[in-house]
């Protein structure tokens, strides 16, 4: 959800959860953390991170017009569906929509149709056009998943016999630089449906030369899309963009420049991050058919832009400054909002602080508006706390609204949309009626979501009113009513941004678990493809696991906050503990990944191996962890030896499941893999390094995927553009073999190949498959054959070009589960595949091996298998038989376990020298040793 300007000031949210309270049924409430686009050490994490993993390492940039080179370059590549129909022996695989059927994401463009209300078109930052007919009771996408939809407006042309044409504004400025280098999601200028809404085409005057990587046309960034009802002879239509109010008289075929500076139609190599025009612009017309506008001073050059200011037109042609005296010199976005008689209009602007200005209009002549000002900046909603008062997060969020029927009913929106009933007059008429939960902590108004972007008003119903923010779309039957409630319209309406996936694995149920952009961690336990997902976790969710029986789910958001979580069968938070390292990820420019990778040992879950930046983090046993902390933990974490670097990051990790070894990529000028051997024993732990001169120069290494019947099979997935992306080894890393295959246009990866980012090897009944996800959807193959690997695009029909993130496989059942960005999750159940089969099976019975070291003067490690998994208890004593602590009291997994004793009591306080013993219990067994300890 955060966002951060690149002018003055970066808006930063920190990982804040308060302490909970606990209650007599040992239920707990952990609070939502809100997401970010950075930290204080580097603002700019969420665009670099995103950025690393894309840009073509030998120019830094990605390639220029690589969207569309790709998924030209994806038609010319057979799908399982034309190999089928070739008579070719592949049978057509079926995928099917997993969900989110309930959670919706980012949406700034959504709008009623005026001949039905309960037609509906709203759209995603990244999901594209979607359409409902029956009041969001479901959605249909009407753009081309193909195409570059980073919707931030729509506007239908209101005018007898013109109403099926709609218009369609693409790109979104993220609140910080334009010179960001989160540029891919720049515009593909403006979009026409002359259907409904139904299909949609590029308008091709807005085009221009530029690409996703490239900043040298303002159409790149669309604020506000309106059509002139009032000119029955011409198709006119006004768009606000970068540097300018733009007019079309032909219905986009054309542009000139209303107002502002004409900043299209120019050289390639221009770059607009040095301009002066208003980098912020925003636009409002009226019932009546008048205009107004405003133009921000920041510019992307960072110098005073001289078209700033407030405006007004009666026509759309000539406009008229109207701007307030008081008006601070340097300020950015600005929203407007109107009564419907046109006898006030208000401003509310973001600078240094934020401002709000009423403009009391008295008269408008001649095409010229006479009125007076009104400073409410001092009425701003401030209800104290961590987020009560109004936040625009550097103009990321904002609104304001006037009810069409009340015009003392004004609307503010931040990351909280609140209500007054005296337009803002005064203080004492605001209500806090969405966002962040009045509570005034991380959690969110009930049925709502923060970070709103826009409302919309139902003609039938004053009551009636449609939020648009970071969760996609509410709707609430009664805005004037002391508490207001709220009903999400996501049915459907899949425009999530999945990082991460995850899947229950010892059992065939249900359960996926999946972390997205803005909107945190959820998770579904339920068949088909509509069943609720349920929010577990706020923040950006990253990566996450499923502990088998459900133990515990283990969950992260930005920069590697890892939590485990017990929940109930209807997901309620029954315990937490905050589970990431101290000192984890702390290391100059070697820091965590915004999005950064930890695995679960697939031998014993208790078990977690942590990307630490420059170093390879082991947790012993999680469950040791006491549950309600929210600080980062020294339990049972200790480094790897011999796996920290003097440069580079660690930026992918899995392990094998027949034999303890660790397989990790390090992102560096020399990419690198890194071995560790008895990877699960400190006492025995071997690292070996990996540079093949193959690896290309300055690889991002996106993923690590082990064969789970054969450690030494392992695939390395390079995520860059411009090289190439897939690499195997059979032989455990002595040599490897690019097998990109048909993935790249040329052998040395240049070219319009997709940017791969995930892999997974499923064994099957005659060999191997292997599946990626990449930019331009799914594809497998079953014979690697290095160069001339040929991949075949899976599910061409339903995950078509979606942007897949990562794939997670589960062997018990065949099933393969996708996440993409932008349009939700998919599932399939494949066929001839082979579960794994333990070759290391673990002993009939309880055992444990004496404690090591023995005796010992700061901790000792008691090693314990298990027949199965089950709870355990582990007590200790002294020498007197006086319980002295539980060392652990839970559930454990079949095989060696290991616990931790640190030579404290239950307080935390040093115990003196002397013989201890530990009782460990499980299923009715019980074991008993000695321990001496003999602290310094």
């Amino acid at each position: 959800m955060n966002r951060v300007t690149g002018f003055l000031a970066c808006l930063i949210f920190f990982s804040i959860i308060r302490e909970p309270k606990p209650l007599p049924d040992y239920s707990l409430v952990l609070d939502q953390q809100p997401s970010a686009i950075g930290t204080t050490e580097d603002p700019q994490a969420r665009a670099n991170y995103e950025n690393r993993l894309l840009v073509d390492p030998s120019t830094g940039q990605i390639p220029k017009d690589i969207r569309d080179r790709e998924l030209r370059f994806a038609e010319l590549l057979l799908s399982r569906q034309h190999r089928a129909g070739h008579h070719q022996r592949m049978a057509a695989q079926n995928y099917e929509l997993a969900g989110p059927f309930n959670v919706g994401g980012r949406t700034r463009a959504i709008s009623l149709d005026i001949r039905n209300e309960n037609t509906i078109l709203a759209g995603g930052v990244s999901g594209g056009i979607w359409k409902t007919t029956n009041g969001g009771t479901d959605w249909k996408r009407t753009s081309d998943p193909a195409l570059r939809n980073s919707v931030t407006a729509l506007n239908q042309d209101l005018r007898p016999g013109k109403q099926d044409i709609w218009y369609a504004g693409t790109g979104e400025l993220l609140g910080n630089s334009a010179r960001s280098t989160a540029a891919p999601y720049r515009g593909a200028g403006l979009f026409k449906s002359t259907d409904g809404g139904e299909t949609w085409e590029a308008l091709p005057g807005t085009i221009d030369n530029a690409t996703p990587n490239q900043f040298s046309s303002q159409f790149q960034y669309i604020w506000a899309i309106e059509t002139n009802q009032l000119n029955l002879t011409q198709d006119e239509v006004l768009v606000a963009a970068y540097g300018a109010i733009l007019k079309s008289s032909d219905g986009g075929q054309t542009w000139g420049v209303a107002l502002g500076q004409k900043l299209f139609d120019l050289p390639e190599n221009t770059d607009l991050n040095e301009s002066d025009a208003p980098f912020y612009t925003s636009l409002r017309k009226t019932p009546s058919g008048h205009f107004f506008a405003a133009m921000s001073s920041a510019s992307s050059s960072n110098k005073l832009s001289p078209s700033a200011g407030f405006y007004f037109s009666a026509t759309g042609d000539q406009w008229q400054q109207i701007t307030p005296p008081g008006l601070a010199a340097y300020h950015e976005r600005t929203v407007i909002g109107f009564a419907a008689d046109e006898s006030s209009v208000y401003f509310l602007t973001q600078s240094e602080e934020a401002s709000l200005w009423k403009l009391n209009v008295t008269n408008i002549q001649n095409g010229i508006l006479s009125g007076s000002w009104t400073n409410l900046t001092s009425n701003i909603p401030a209800s104290g706390g961590e987020y009560g008062d109004f936040e625009s997060q550097g103009g990321y969020n904002m609104l304001i609204e006037v009810h069409p029927q009340n015009p003392n009913l004004v609307f503010i929106g931040g990351t909280n949309l609140y209500r007054s009933t005296d337009g803002f007059s005064s203080t004492k008429n605001i209500k806090w009626i969405g966002g962040y939960s009045p509570e005034n902590d991380a959690s969110v108004y009930p049925g709502h979501y923060p970070d709103q972007h826009a409302l919309l008003f139902y003609p039938s119903d004053e009551k009636r009113m449609i939020s648009a923010n970071d969760g996609g779309i509410r709707l609430t039957t009664n805005v004037l009513a002391d508490s207001v409630s709220w009903k999400s319209l996501n049915n459907g309406y899949l425009t999530s941004q999945f990082y991460t996936i995850a899947q229950r694995l010892d059992k065939d149920t249900d359960e996926i678990l999946g972390g997205m952009q803005d909107n945190g961690t959820y998770m579904r336990d339920a068949l088909g493809e509509n069943p609720s997902w349920n929010r577990i976790l706020g923040g950006d969710g990253g990566y996450c696991a499923i502990a088998p029986n459900r133990d515990f789910v283990y969950v992260s958001f930005q920069n590697s906050q890892i939590y485990r979580l017990s929940l109930s069968s209807t997901f309620q938070l029954k315990s937490f503990a905050r589970v990431d390292p101290i000192g984890g990820g702390e290391r100059e420019g070697q820091g965590y990944l915004f999005i950064n990778p930890f695995i679960l040992d697939p031998t014993n879950a208790s078990r977690m191996f942590l990307t630490g930046g420059d170093v390879i983090w082991r947790n012993e046993n999680l469950l040791q962890v006491p549950g309600g902390n929210q600080k980062k933990t020294s339990v049972n974490w200790s480094e790897i030896k011999d796996t920290e670097q003097a440069s580079g990051v660690y930026t992918a990790i899995d392990k094998a499941r027949d034999q303890d070894i660790l397989y990790a990529g390090i992102y560096s000028q020399s990419p690198t893999i890194v071995k560790v051997e008895n990877a699960s024993d400190p006492t025995r732990e071997s690292v070996t390094f990996m540079s093949p001169t193959i690896f290309p120069e300055n690889g991002h290494i996106a993923c690590v995927t082990v064969n789970p019947e054969n450690a030494d099979h392992l695939i390395v997935v390079f995520s860059n553009y411009g090289i190439p992306s897939i690499f195997m080894t059979v032989d455990g890393g002595v040599s490897f073999s690019d097998i990109s295959g048909n993935l790249e246009e040329n052998p040395d990866g240049s070219g319009s190949g997709p940017s791969v980012r995930w892999a997974e090897i499923v064994p099957t009944t005659s060999g191997i498959s292997v599946f990626v996800g990449t930019s331009t959807g799914l594809y497998s193959t079953t014979a690697t054959n290095g160069g001339q690997t040929i991949w075949i695009k899976e599910s061409e029909d339903k995950i078509g070009n979606a942007v897949i993130t990562m794939i997670d496989y589960r062997d018990i059942d065949g099933r393969l589960v996708i996440a993409t960005h932008g349009n939700g999750t998919f599932q399939s159940f494949l066929e001839d595949t082979r579960p794994f089969t333990n070759q290391h099976s673990p002993g009939e019975q309880l055992t444990s091996l004496q404690n090591y070291p023995n005796p010992f003067t700061n901790e000792t490690m008691i090693r314990y298998s298990l027949p199965e998994n089950g709870e355990v208890k582990i007590d200790l004593y002294d020498a007197s038989g006086r319980f002295i602590r539980n060392l652990l009291w839970g559930p454990q997994y079949a095989g060696e376990n290991r616990t931790i004793w640190d030579g404290t009591n239950n307080s935390g306080t040093r115990l003196k020298s002397g013989i201890y013993t530990y009782v460990l219990q499980f299923q009715g067994q019980q074991i008993s040793k000695r321990m001496i300890y003999l602290p310094n």
